[in-house]
This record gives structure tokens, sequence and C-alpha cells, in this order.
């Protein structure tokens, strides 16, 4: 009996490491989760300095918990611009930096040349993103952030009163524009309001279609001391003096307007055409309900070479010193997923500029949409210039105002330009 009762034993003894053994195999060497409480992922959070609220972040935010229950946020806000690059600078400085933040035009110099942010270069998500969004992001071909937004800047045009002066097809030169301005003045109707209060939109659109068509690492060269100013901007500035300020169909008085001012005006049908942005619709709309309007890129030289003022939005960044890159990473892929982006269009109300995705904007404002953002032309010189944007802006408008007076010629600005960078690198 004891020798049975030995062998009994024995043999449940085996039995039980073969089903033991079986049940490895069958987990690939991991333990049952079902039978062992599960290897449950662990509870994270992930830690975000973000320039949309809360509110405006909820639905992508939500979506993402809900996918991943395991991962939660530390939600921060600062607003736009200056306030949120003071606090994450602070925050970078004193080594207690979020996970996620925001790379601006504004900041990128600073993140990406101090090693705040990783590389997400080779990241399998970054395919989605627009390759023309990329270099405000980037340095040395690498980018730092994920953006998958837009903005695009061009001339709203008012269809009456276009039709009221004849005309009947929008310009495809820049003298074809002059044109189309001097028509709509000998049928007595104000041409053209601009504020001339910064590198404007008509501005830097010229620049785009005069000088990028031709030469898109231009500003590249530029601060790499291989270009001037003078050789980018002389010929642009000197059209737009010739064309737009010696035919006075913008004149020194508008420099006083309001943003405000000139936007009722174009609303009242009083101006036949102003400089604006997707921001302006709905206020133009709920001025006047009966406009006809649509917005329209800037004209160069040659026929075809047309561009709109504009840039990525801020892109999305993961802190170089993280301890959750992983959780991090999973957030920014899914960001580019069709639901993470429907659901940060949803709550933010961006234009969404990425392959396989399609924001539904206004009418008036589909050729800015697919003629700029998703064709890529689109400029903005605070986003391209290497180095002392706001210095180099501030010297573009004391230029801009100036040639408007009839005080400097377009040669002294940009003369001026170049010697300002050259004090900036010199201090």
């Amino acid at each position: 009996m004891k020798k049975k009762s030995l062998l009994l034993l024995i043999t449940i003894l085996c039995l039980s490491v073969m089903l033991a053994a079986c049940s490895q195999s069958n987990n690939g060497g991991k333990k049952n989760e079902a039978s062992t409480g599960g290897d449950a992922p662990k509870s994270v959070k992930l830690s975000i300095l973000a320039w949309n609220n809360e509110k405006e972040m909820k639905p992508v935010l939500d979506g993402f918990k809900k996918k991943y229950p395991h991962i939660s946020f530390d939600f921060q806000f600062a607003p736009p611009v200056t306030d949120y690059i003071a606090k994450l600078q602070t925050m970078l400085l004193s080594d207690t930096a979020p996970d996620l933040f925001i790379i601006a035009a504004e900041n990128r110099n600073e993140i990406i040349n101090g090693g705040y942010a990783l590389d997400l270069t080779d990241e399998p998500f970054m395919s989605v993103m627009l390759d023309s969004n990329k270099p405000m992001l980037s340095k040395d071909g690498r980018t730092y952030a994920f953006s998958q937004t837009g903005w695009a800047g061009g001339l709203f045009y008012n269809k009456q009163l276009f039709q009221k002066a004849g005309i009947t097809q929008l310009p495809e030169t820049w003298d074809e524009f002059i044109q189309v301005c001097l028509k709509l003045k000998e049928a007595g109707i104000l041409p053209l309001y601009d504020r001339m209060h910064d590198i404007t939109i008509i501005h830097s659109a010229m620049f785009g279609s005069n000088v990028l068509t031709k030469d898109p690492s231009f500003d590249e060269k530029l601060f790499n001391g291989e270009a001037t100013f003078a050789e980018g901007w002389t010929e642009v500035l000197t059209m737009w003096k010739e064309g737009l300020i010696d035919n006075k169909i913008l004149t020194p008085n508008m420099i006083g307007m309001t943003s405000d001012q000139v936007m009722n005006e174009f609303a009242l049908g009083n101006v036949a055409m102003f400089p604006g942005g997707p921001w302006n619709i709905s206020t133009i709309e709920a001025t006047n309900p009966d406009i006809e309007f649509e917005i329209m890129a800037i004209p160069g030289k040659e026929p075809g070479n047309k561009y709109f003022n504009g840039a990525p939005g801020v892109g999305f960044a993961v802190n170089n010193k993280t301890k959750n890159k992983e959780e991090a990473l999973l957030f920014l892929d899914y960001l580019t997923t069709q639901e993470g982006l429907k659901q940060f269009e949803e709550g933010t109300n961006g234009i969404i500029t990425v392959h396989g995705y399609e924001t539904k904007v206004h009418p008036a404002y589909e050729p800015a949409y697919k003629d700029g953002l998703m064709a890529g032309r689109i400029y903005l010189p605070m986003v391209s210039w290497g180095r002392h944007q706001e210095a180099l802006r501030n010297q573009f408008l004391v230029g801009l105002q100036d040639i408007a007076v009839n005080k400097i010629t377009p040669e002294q600005a940009t003369a001026s330009l170049d010697k300002k960078l050259r004090e900036m690198d010199n201090k």
C-alpha cells in the first residue's frame, strides 16, 4: 500500500510539472495573466504643458485615456505666447519640465539647441507629418516635435465688388494684381487696405512667390552667411513700393488703422480686399451675412508662382529627460491616428494638415487650405529666420513704414536689415 501511495504521489507530481510546463509554453514563457490576476500595465501619469487649455484638449485626452486606461495626465496650461515660453523655460532650467511640451517658432532655437527635446525623426508616426511642416521644428535634418496643424493667410476679396469693376479672373502675376487694383480704383472702389504694421501677409507671400519658388533654401543660406537680405528682399520691396505705394493703392494713413477697423470696412463692402486669415471669417459673416468673399494667394512675377503667408502649428515634443518615454511616444502616436486627429480638431478647431486627413474648412478658405497649407506654399519669416527674429522683425517694420512715406528706398531698407543681423551676431 505504501508503494502504491508513493507511486501515485510521484505520478501526480509529474503531471503537475508537465501541466505547468505546457501552461508556460502556451504563454510564451510568461505568467498566465488570467489565472494570476494578470501583468496589468503599470499605472503612469504623464505630465503635459500645453497652450491649448484643458477644455480644448479634453476630447483627445479622454480618447487616449479610454484606449490606455493605465495612463493618466498631470495637465498644465499656460497661455501663448510669452507666458507659455517663460513658464516652460523656467521649468527646463530647474529640471522640472513635463514629459510633453510645446515647441513654437519663438522657442524652437532654445529648445533644440539646448538638447531639451527628444529626436523624433525616425519614429514611425512621423510619416504622416507634412514635409513642409518639419523645417520649423528641425535642425540639421532631424525633427524634434510633431505638428498636425497649420495656418495660412492671404487676401480676402469681395466677389461682388470685383464683379462691379468688371474683374472676371483672379490675377496670375504681380503685374496683373496691380492692374486689378487700378481697375477697382477706376470704378470708384477702394482696392486694398493694409495696416503695414509688421512683416505683412503681403510681404511674406511675395517673398515666397518670388524668391522661394526659385530657391527654397534661401533663408538657410542667409543665416549661414552665403546670402544677404539685399539679395533676397530688395526686389520684393521694390515691386511692393512701385506697385502699391507709387500708385497710391496703399497710403500712409492706413498705418494708423486697427485690425478691427480694416476687417469691418471689408465686411461692410467699403474696400475690395484686405489681408487676413481663418480667424476673420466668422466676424466677417456676422457683420454682413450677405457678403460673398474668398481668400486668394499673392502672385509673383512669373505666372503660377503663388504663395500664402503662413506657418505650421506648434509641435508636441517629448522631454529628453522623461522617465515615461514609452508612454509619451504613445501619446504622440495617438495624435497621428484618425481618431486622435478628429478629437484634436474637434476640441481646438485647429486646421489639420497631415497626410491622409482632410479638414473641413469654410468654403471661402478652401484655396488657402488646399493650395497653401497642403501644398506647402506658405511662408512666415519669423519661422524660417535662423536667429534674432524679433530684432530683425522690428527693423523690417521700421524700414517698411519708412518706404511707405518715401523716407528711404528699398535698397536702404534691406541694407539696414543686413546691418542689424551683423550687429546682433556681434553682441
